[in-house]
C-alpha cells in the first residue's frame, strides 16, 4: 500500500510491504522492518531495525493520527494514494497551514498549561503538559499558528483522544 504523510511540515511517501508482522515500511528512500503488536487498546509494541519502541495511536478523525512515543507528541496526516484527496490541511503542496488539534495520547491529568488563548506559538513549542503512566509528557505544536481554543484546564483529568489545545 502506498500513502502520503504529513508530519512537521513535511510530505512523506510511504510504501507499506505485507500484511502481517514483520512489515517492510519504506518511508521515501529509506526501507525499515517493523515489527508490531498491539498491547493494549491504542498501545503498540514496536520493533524497528532491533529497537524496541512502545507508541500509543488515536485517530482524531479520517486521515489524522495523533501518536505519542518516547515521551514526544506527532500529529500526521495521511492519505492513501490512489484515492481522492481529503480536504485536510497540509496534504497539498508544502503548505503546512489549517487547523491543529491537539489530544490527549492517552488518559492521564494536565499538570500545566503553557499557552494563553491568542498567542503565536512555533512549531515544536511546548503547549500543554500531561502526566500519564507517571511521566509527564510535553504536547507541542506541531507548527506554528495562534491558540484559538483552550479546552482543558490544569489539574483535570483527561481522556485519550480528548481535545486539549486548538491551533488555527
Amino acid at each position: 500500500m502506498n500513502f502520503t504523510a504529513g508530519l512537521l511540515g513535511n510530505t512523506h511517501k510511504l510504501t507499506v510491504k505485507g500484511s502481517g508482522s514483520p512489515v517492510r515500511v519504506q518511508v521515501n528512500d529509506n526501507t525499515y522492518e517493523v515489527d508490531f503488536s498491539a498491547a493494549d487498546g491504542s498501545l503498540l509494541s514496536l520493533l524497528v531495525m532491533g529497537r524496541s519502541y512502545e507508541a500509543d495511536v488515536v485517530e482524531e478523525a479520517d486521515g489524522v493520527l495523533t501518536v505519542w512515543v518516547e515521551g514526544e507528541t506527532y500529529r500526521i496526516e495521511y492519505q492513501e494514494e490512489g484515492r481522492r484527496p481529503r480536504r485536510s490541511a497540509g496534504m497539498t503542496g508544502h503548505s503546512a497551514s489549517g487547523r491543529q488539534v491537539i489530544t490527549a495520547p492517552m488518559p492521564g491529568r494536565v499538570v500545566a498549561v503553557l499557552v494563553s488563548p491568542a498567542q503565536e506559538v512555533a512549531a515544536g513549542q511546548g503547549v500543554i503538559v500531561i502526566e500519564a503512566m507517571k511521566m509527564e509528557n510535553e504536547l507541542r505544536a506541531s507548527r506554528s499558528g495562534i491558540i484559538k481554543e483552550i479546552k482543558a484546564q490544569e489539574g483535570s483529568a483527561v481522556g485519550g483522544g480528548d481535545v486539549l489545545v486548538v491551533i488555527e
